[in-house]
């Protein structure tokens, strides 16, 4: 392991072990539920300085499970009361997540707070929710299109497209297929990111996952927009006993990017951030690439 301190650029984690275990849903490899203590165990261990909490709420979820209870005989306006009731808890649940994501890491400097945020919040809601948790200590945004179902050209989430820009916090985006989720629809394919990128040129856009499945069209977009870049998380991994890549395809699909393109990151608790670790500093990539991937581009392109 390199003797300098590694930056992982995607972890998630949950308030209670029960929730994080809810969340993994049996996919996670690593033995752990998610939680701050775990994480705090693992970076001193493994020498990592910093881990960036890309939290998400699962709002699309949560909404189809709430409007499946109400009752079948609502009147058309008793309908349309309850949806709003239903929109606007979901949405005081994710802006609760994200004070909590930034709470935590005021109290552990080494964890750095990424906010989501959903298409269902009106502009003058998503904005406020930016401003205000910036002045908490967040540094970015994670979005999940798939989760969440939506597009990320998306109109409704422009105003929040212009906060991003104007505060100049960088994006992390789930990119590609999703393991757990049908998504027949690809909403996290890199092709449609490219109407955001070209309507809010000063967005920095990081593809987690490498655009898993969707490498050649990741390539495509980052060769017009030097402003985005790909996370490892769950596919240059060193977890499962049988890798999704061999070591000579991830060091080629490094390489095809460029090395200064891509950022370490292990997608805990569903991977392993130290074995993650050492399968990137175990393949034969130089000294100097390595530091760009565990270190540099991470610091760099997120400004930590």
């Amino acid at each position: 392991m390199p003797e300098y301190p590694i930056i992982d650029a995607h972890v998630h984690t949950f308030p209670r072990p029960e929730i994080g275990w809810q969340a993994q849903s049996g996919a996670g490899f690593s033995g752990h539920a998610g939680t701050i203590e775990e994480l705090v165990a693992l970076m001193r261990e493994g020498n990592i300085a910093k881990a960036v909490m890309v939290n998400m709420t699962p709002v699309f979820e949560m909404r189809e499970a709430a409007l499946a209870k109400l009752p079948p005989d609502l009147s058309l306006g008793e309908r349309t009361d309850a949806e709003e009731r239903i929109r606007l808890d979901l949405i005081g649940r994710l802006q609760r997540r994200n004070a909590w994501t930034c709470t935590v890491a005021r109290e552990n400097p080494g964890l750095v707070p990424y906010i989501s945020l959903d298409p269902s919040m009106d502009g003058v809601t998503m904005v406020r929710e930016i401003s205000d948790r910036v002045k908490e200590g967040a540094k970015g945004i994670k979005l999940h299109p798939v989760n969440q179902r939506f597009f990320p050209s998306d109109g409704r989430l422009y105003p929040g497209y212009q906060k991003i820009e104007e505060l100049g916090l960088p994006i992390i985006s789930h990119s590609g297929t999703a393991a757990l989720i049908g998504d027949p629809e690809q909403h996290a394919r890199p092709a449609n990111f490219v109407e955001v990128l070209r309507n809010f040129p000063g967005l920095t856009l990081v593809l987690a996952h490498m655009a898993h499945g969707y490498l050649d069209e990741a390539v495509e977009v980052m060769q017009t927009y030097p402003n985005v870049y790909l996370d490892s998380s769950a596919v240059i991994e060193g977890t499962m006993p049988s890798h999704m890549l061999p070591d000579e395809e991830a060091v080629a699909t490094i390489r095809r990017v460029g090395c200064d393109r891509v950022l370490f990151g292990s997608d805990w608790p569903w991977f392993h951030p130290i074995k993650d670790a050492q399968r990137i500093d175990s393949l034969p990539l130089t000294a100097e690439e390595k530091r760009l991937l565990f270190y540099e581009n991470v610091q760099r392109v997120l400004s930590l």
